[in-house]
């Protein structure tokens, strides 16, 4: 038997191929991505070797195939038999790759995300007896910004904010839609906003909130340099943010999400079989808590000591480092932030005794927020 996984080199894929790599089996591991198979292989094992978790021993390595795949091309540009051998004996097809883009060209969002699932369901076909595991996001819930979001919740009645949330909708949908046409199960989980509090060396895969820290240092420190008006440096730097004053984030440990799919996957995996039935077992990912603005702001501010954040409703009259922030980081804010919650009822059934992960506060968030010597550069 084996196991099939794409997305194997990106922030969350990675961690769960560390964990496929620490079982105690001899199941081969067909890792599909971009590339030849050599250079999807070095960028895998660089990928896996730094991370924390279950220890892997060398010769794990020795069951990891690595064959070249597009999700951007029919069929994963694999010829029909090429298309069989990669699915040969699947028990499990992990899905974790996709465009993460939240303000992304539409067509490039589709073609990774809606028809490159299509294609993994073709490959699946050729593995009658396959689990499918689909990462989709807790975040397929859109506008739908108070309530509590029960895990077989997928509705498209309050739009979206970002097409990347659309697209994830638009997937579960024709995921739905393929295990009824085909008589076959799947497992789709839905992760939150995945975090983590150790640097990710240069050139392996980052994380969401790298973007927040890269905002201050790409986007707004240059131009405090060249605008005596921006006061960034040795002075205070007021900015209010466009949001719900009382929104919260859902924000989860990625080692922890790494854990609990691999529990998930195993109780979907155990529900397959003859007579088993079609159908789809949806599980939020998610934290038990909510982090509320103020420690995100603590965060920050430990890391820019002049940075003064405000959340408002409207911000009315921007200034020049406002109006940057709203460009190019608005969307993530309307992301990210809202008042819901989200139910766990499947994720505690399937997690067995795996303790709740602990909070997520300002002293891990700082660390989150401190990518490749932020916290260094600073001088706020």
């Amino acid at each position: 038997m084996s196991v099939v996984i794409t997305g194997a080199t990106g922030f969350l894929g990675s961690r769960v191929l560390r964990h496929l790599l620490a079982e105690e089996t001899r199941e081969t591991v067909t890792v599909l991505g971009r590339g030849s198979p050599d250079t999807l292989r070095e960028r895998v094992e660089a990928a896996v070797a730094w991370l924390d978790g279950p220890p892997v021993e060398p010769d794990a390595w020795q069951r990891v195939r690595c064959v070249g795949a597009d999700l951007t091309r029919p069929t994963l540009g694999l010829t029909p038999g090429e298309l069989a051998e990669a699915a040969a004996g699947a028990a499990q097809v992990w899905h974790c790759a996709a465009r993460l883009h939240l303000a992304g060209d539409q067509s490039e969002l589709f073609s990774t995300n809606v028809r490159g699932t299509r294609a993994v369901l073709d490959l699946a076909e050729q593995a009658p007896d396959a689990h499918l595991v689909y990462v989709s996001t807790a975040f397929v819930a859109g506008r739908r910004d108070a309530g509590h979001i029960m895990e077989d919740d997928l509705s498209d009645a309050d739009g979206f904010h970002t097409r990347y949330e659309e697209t994830k909708y638009t997937t579960e949908r024709m995921i739905r839609a393929w295990t009824a046409a085909k008589g076959r199960r799947a497992t789709i989980v839905r992760p939150s906003l995945l975090v983590s509090d150790r640097p990710a060396p240069a050139g392996l895969p980052a994380q969401p909130l790298d973007y927040v820290a890269r905002l201050v240092d790409d986007t707004l420190r240059p131009r405090a340099d060249q605008d005596p008006g921006l006061p960034m440096r040795g002075g205070v730097l007021p900015m209010r943010l466009q949001g719900d004053p009382h929104g919260t984030m859902n924000l989860l440990q990625a080692d922890y999400a790494a854990e609990a799919l691999l529990r998930v996957a195993a109780a979907g995996r155990a529900r397959t079989g003859a007579g088993a039935g079609a159908g789809v077992r949806t599980v939020h990912v998610t934290h038990p808590r909510e982090v509320a603005f103020p420690t995100a702001r603590e965060a920050l501010r430990e890391l820019y000591p002049g940075l003064r954040l405000t959340v408002v409703p409207t911000v009315r009259n921007p200034s020049r480092h406002e109006a940057l922030v709203i460009e190019h980081a608005g969307h993530l804010l309307d992301f990210g932030v809202q008042r819901r919650t989200y139910d766990r009822t499947h994720l505690r059934e399937d997690v067995g005794d795996l303790p709740e992960p602990p909070d997520v506060d300002a002293a891990y968030l700082s660390r989150a927020f401190d990518r490749s010597g932020a916290r260094q550069r600073a001088a706020v």
